[in-house]
């Protein structure tokens, strides 16, 4: 199987140069870094148990151009960046950069709870993996899930209540579900989701799971309640369907498949029937579609696209199957993410020299890089920069 992971890590030792679109003005690397503590920074408890970490830095950086615009549209990015060595999390806001987890343990990304303003992330510090919530304001952390050892590829419900997350309850692979809030011990989504199955993510109503199984020797979606009862095989190959993603409108899911020698992305109703091809153009049989995600309006889904060894981010249109547009060079773009208004789009690039995250309008137009650093920055997340009258929807 498959693994659905970051393919950036580099192809190049390019010299770097700090990618701003012409006309937006200048990037400004570096500037004013302060140092809150050298080395790694500091944990400290506060009296609610939660854990508080002091940030490793915090850089000032003016946003110009796109970067204002996010800025005034009251919208924020957190990722994951290799900056310090092992992953950490890291927030910027058109005026700052900064660090809200530090090592050695990695931090790992998850998902965003949009109203609570907090990041999901799964601690990893060997050999247990644990599901923490970050506050993206002050670096406190608390606890979601126990430590065990599996704990990852965990999203949150739409009403921000439940995480579905991969796990190790029994020491096999499985799919489980654990309050947000941290007072329940995790439970396995059925007997079905305790044996070969990774990858869920809930419906938009909260109230089902779309996971992959491989049980029967070749994986498939399955669909599933949320609070147990019978799991619906939803596609039925002899090769590889998985990395299902619901649609916003809750009736569709779009979907890996393998099945035509190579992977390429599906769109099915969530009643099982018509499955069909999401992009119409051929493919040469080493390139691939990976990373389906639907653009707020449910019209549209944005695809990483590997085409003769180069990643590229196409936006293509659901119902006529037309690529609306491509990104274009140089390097490597991959692992889009919209805004929850759609105007925006951030994404993975290594035009710059390393994998850094970049983002660019729904058009297509103007990609800017947000970090300019040599090591690794990716798995982009949109986030307020205030929990209040703007934070009324999740991306």
């Amino acid at each position: 199987m498959r693994a659905l992971c970051l393919t950036l890590l580099l192809a190049s030792c390019r010299e770097r140069v700090a990618v701003i679109d012409a006309g937006l003005g200048a990037a400004v690397e570096d500037a004013s870094v302060a140092l809150v503590e050298p080395g790694l920074g500091s944990a400290l408890e506060d009296a609610g148990g939660s854990l508080a970490l002091e940030p490793v830095f915090v850089e000032a950086r003016q946003g110009t151009g796109l970067l204002a615009e996010l800025r005034d549209a009251g919208l924020g990015l957190v990722f994951s960046s290799e900056r310090s060595g092992a992953p950490q999390l890291h927030r910027w806001d058109g005026v700052e950069e900064r660090a809200l987890t530090t090592g050695p343990a990695a931090h790992h990304l998850q998902d965003v709870a949009w109203r609570a303003g907090e990041a999901l992330v799964s601690r990893v510090e060997e050999p247990s993996e644990q599901l923490i919530a970050v506050s993206l304001f002050d670096g406190g952390a608390r606890d979601v899930a126990p430590a065990m050892e599996k704990s990852h590829a965990a999203v949150l419900s739409s009403d921000e209540q439940r995480v579905v997350f991969e796990a190790s309850l029994t020491h096999v692979a499985s799919v489980a579900v654990v309050g947000f809030d941290g007072r329940e011990a995790p439970r396995p989504l059925g007997e079905l989701g305790q044996t070969g199955s990774f990858q869920p993510a809930f419906t938009i109503d909260g109230q089902r799971v779309l996971f992959t199984n491989s049980s029967t020797g070749d994986p498939e979606v399955y669909l599933q309640p949320r609070d147990g009862g019978a799991p619906t095989q939803l596609t039925a190959f002899h090769l590889e369907d998985f990395g299902a993603v619901p649609s916003p409108d809750g009736q569709r899911f779009a979907f890996v498949s393998n099945r035509e020698g190579s992977d390429r992305v599906f769109v099915q109703r969530l009643d099982g029937r018509g499955v069909a091809r999401l992009m119409s153009e051929r493919r040469g049989a080493d390139d691939t579609e990976a990373d389906p995600v639907w653009m707020p309006d449910g019209r549209s889904v944005l695809v990483t696209v590997r085409v003769k060894g180069q990643s590229r981010v196409a936006r293509v249109e659901v119902a006529s199957r037309k690529t609306l547009w491509t990104s274009a060079g140089p390097g490597n773009d991959q692992l889009p993410r919209p805004s929850p208004d759609g105007r925006f789009i951030a994404f993975v690039s290594d035009r710059a020299g390393s994998a850094d995250v970049f983002v660019m309008r729904a058009s297509g137009a103007a990609p800017t890089a947000v970090t300019t650093h040599g090591a690794a920055e990716y798995g982009p997340r949109w986030f307020p920069l205030s929990v209040g009258p703007r934070a009324t929807g999740r991306p």
